[in-house]
């Protein structure tokens, strides 16, 4: 399975899983994009930057991804990319284990949803007992947000309701459309990349409110030079380009702002359950 997505990922040209290490001006830029939607999605809204960031920064710059949230985040704390586009929980570990250094972030905070098909019967989380929620990725940080969210309001996963592992965001949708659950956990981010269709095909029924979402971070290995020079162009790219005004309009991220220590230091409230989820002893 794992060749197959590697294959798949070559076919499509832009997503790659081979990275080289050294910052080097020679070497390509490996920046490794988690996979909250598939990979052609991924390849279609990062190419802009890309684009802009290899004509800014003269040297080749190469999009990576994984079959999955844990294997991504594996790959990073391995050091496979030189910049990483990340959810913030796992950003948080990347700083405080691996020395990762944040740069950025996206203004938009994302918000964990569970959504029900327009016409279902389902107006709360109460309605939600004896239901099957479809779930993209259990270590997501909205699978993480939203779960949270329910066993707050009393519901317990496997008891109150059952839950069913898709592979990805637009399959947990899809699995409302078909009726193989009655819920689905979503993130605003990721329905804004699907389409129409589908996307108009739900409603909420939870919504948990703002979390910070994708954080951008340099792998130690790349000198402070680098680091900023980055950073800099992404700012750009963001606010002085149409390119980057189109790529915050239909992803619906805002834009850029930097990460701040506050933001940072306000994540750790999910470095346990992460650890958890990953098989790491808190």
């Amino acid at each position: 399975m794992h060749r197959l997505f590697q294959f798949f990922c070559l076919i499509v040209s832009a997503i790659i899983v081979a990275p080289a290490l050294a910052d080097d001006k020679n070497k390509p830029l490996e920046i490794g994009v988690v996979p909250y939607v598939s990979a052609r999605a991924l390849v279609a809204s990062y190419e802009p930057m890309r684009n802009y960031l290899e004509q800014t920064l003269g040297r080749p710059v190469k999009i990576y991804t994984a079959p999955g949230f844990q294997a991504f985040y594996q790959n990073a704390e391995k050091g496979d990319y030189d910049l990483v586009i990340i959810p913030s929980h796992f950003a948080r570990l990347l700083q405080k284990e691996q020395k990762f250094t944040p740069l950025l972030r996206y203004s938009a905070g994302g918000r964990g949803l569970i959504m029900t098909a327009l016409n279902s019967s389902i107006k709360t989380a109460q309605d939600l007992r004896g239901k099957a929620i479809a779930l993209p990725d259990r270590l997501s940080l909205a699978s993480i947000v939203c779960m949270t969210n329910l066993r707050e309001q009393g519901l317990q996963p496997g008891t109150d309701f059952q839950l069913l592992d898709v592979p990805s965001f637009a399959s947990a949708i899809l699995a409302v459309q078909k009726g193989e659950a009655q819920a689905a956990v979503s993130a605003p981010g990721a329905l804004a990349q699907m389409s129409k269709e589908l996307r108009e095909s739900v409603r909420p029924v939870v919504d948990t409110g703002d979390y910070i979402n994708l954080i951008f971070l340099t792998h130690p290995r790349l000198e402070k030079e680098s680091a900023m020079q980055i950073s800099k162009a992404l700012l750009k790219f963001g606010n002085g380009t149409s390119e980057g005004k189109q790529f915050f309009s239909s992803t619906g991220f805002g834009h850029f702002v930097s990460a701040t220590n506050r933001d940072m230091n306000s994540l750790d409230r999910y470095v346990a359950e992460t650890k958890r989820l990953l098989g790491e002893k808190p």
